[in-house]
């Protein structure tokens, strides 16, 4: 393991894996820091709207602290969606698309996000949802038809500390090699 990932905290549920982040740096934590939880009260989605946040799922927040000016940083929601959509391959075989800027797709339906948001110690969260066994028809009315989960497209049981361990490694290789490029 390279950067991301050094600290791992799981949380049953928690209101938002970056809100969580985001504390844990105020208390001393630093760039590796992976919160993850299988539930959240108040997930957040792009400004403005909020992440259905259901049991079974997977909610991760990263820290990192790439050190580059405003510029450079619009490459990291691609890096996670990237990593979001390879761990999604290696865990189903199921292909999925990234839809400018942060959106994951199945079959034109969105099974996954990315927000990136950057605090006032300079560090930056880079939050990714998956949705991955919750039941398709627990979603709410208003995105029940546009939304998906992995368990609904690959008809299989997925195991979130597989698919976190996953994630993982794929954010903190395309991390560093972000990095490698600057």
């Amino acid at each position: 393991m390279g950067i991301i990932g050094k600290k791992i905290i799981r949380l049953p549920e928690v209101d938002s894996t970056s809100e969580e982040a985001r504390r844990q740096v105020k208390r001393g934590e630093g760039e590796g820091l992976v919160v993850i939880s299988n539930s959240q009260s108040a997930g957040r989605g792009k400004p403005g709207s909020v992440w259905f946040s259901p049991p079974g799922n997977l909610y991760l927040s990263a820290v990192i602290k790439p050190h580059r000016n405003v510029d450079e940083l619009m490459p990291l929601t691609l890096i996670g969606a990237i990593a979001g959509s390879s761990a999604i391959y290696q865990t189903s075989l199921i292909a999925s698309l990234i839809k400018w800027p942060n959106d994951l797709l199945v079959r034109g339906k969105k099974i996954g996000g990315i927000l990136v948001e950057r605090i006032a110690s300079g560090h930056l969260i880079i939050g990714i949802g998956i949705n991955l066994n919750s039941d398709p028809g627990i979603f709410p009315e208003k995105i029940r038809g546009s939304a998906t989960t992995l368990k609904h497209e690959s008809k299989k049981q997925l195991d979130p500390s597989h698919f976190s361990q996953i994630l993982i490694e794929e954010l903190d290789a395309r991390y560093l090699a972000y990095l490698s490029k600057f």
